[in-house]
């Protein structure tokens, strides 16, 4: 098996699966879109709402703002996210602060405009998921094109903390390790 990068042009990452079948190619798909860890809010407290949005709004736009995960952060950890904002100004995910210096939003998606004498003030726990569980844990939006018998040609777009490559990395490690995991089992028996 044999994968090679093509180009990376728009934010979207082209490789080409060499060598390989259809059960792969749709494997290391899923894995990146269902399978592989990202950090996303999980509660939100608002404090305080004084822009046009309902309090769900505001937590579901925030709620789809994904972050890069901190080293040695475990699957139990909580990331605590505040915000605090007096309009008028834009508010993106860029204003959304983190105790851990390692862990940042990674779009700069409008949150919300606040117009004169409007504000927000919350404060929010990320956790690691995966698309399995919730869309906003997704990491990317992949597909595939089987170009021969034995070749596929995908395009990975990182919807998550990770770079497109990075993402593609930790799918692999994933379904390697879920592989592994199978094959201590059939031992087993």
């Amino acid at each position: 098996m044999k994968l090679e990068k093509v180009e990376e042009e728009n934010e979207v990452l082209t490789v080409k699966l060499e060598e390989s079948n259809e059960a792969v190619a749709n494997s290391l798909r899923r894995a990146m879109m269902a399978r592989v860890p990202t950090l996303a809010v999980k509660h939100i407290d608002v404090v305080k709402n004084g822009s046009g949005l309902f309090d769900e709004m505001l937590a579901n736009r925030i709620g789809q703002v994904p972050w890069t995960i901190p080293k040695k952060f475990d699957e139990e950890d909580e990331l605590h996210i505040a915000l605090k904002k007096e309009g008028p100004t834009s508010v993106t995910g860029q204003d959304l602060q983190s105790e851990n210096e390692e862990a940042e939003a990674v779009h700069d998606a409008l949150i919300v405009e606040l117009k004169e004498d409007q504000e927000v003030e919350l404060e929010a726990k990320a956790v690691l998921g995966t698309g399995k569980d919730h869309a906003k844990h997704q990491g990317g939006t992949v597909g595939y094109e089987q170009l021969d018998d034995d070749e596929f040609e995908f395009r990975i777009e990182s919807t998550s903390g990770y770079s497109n490559e990075e993402l593609l990395e930790q799918a692999i490690h994933t379904v390697r390790n879920e592989l592994e995991a199978a094959e201590d089992s059939a031992q087993e028996l």
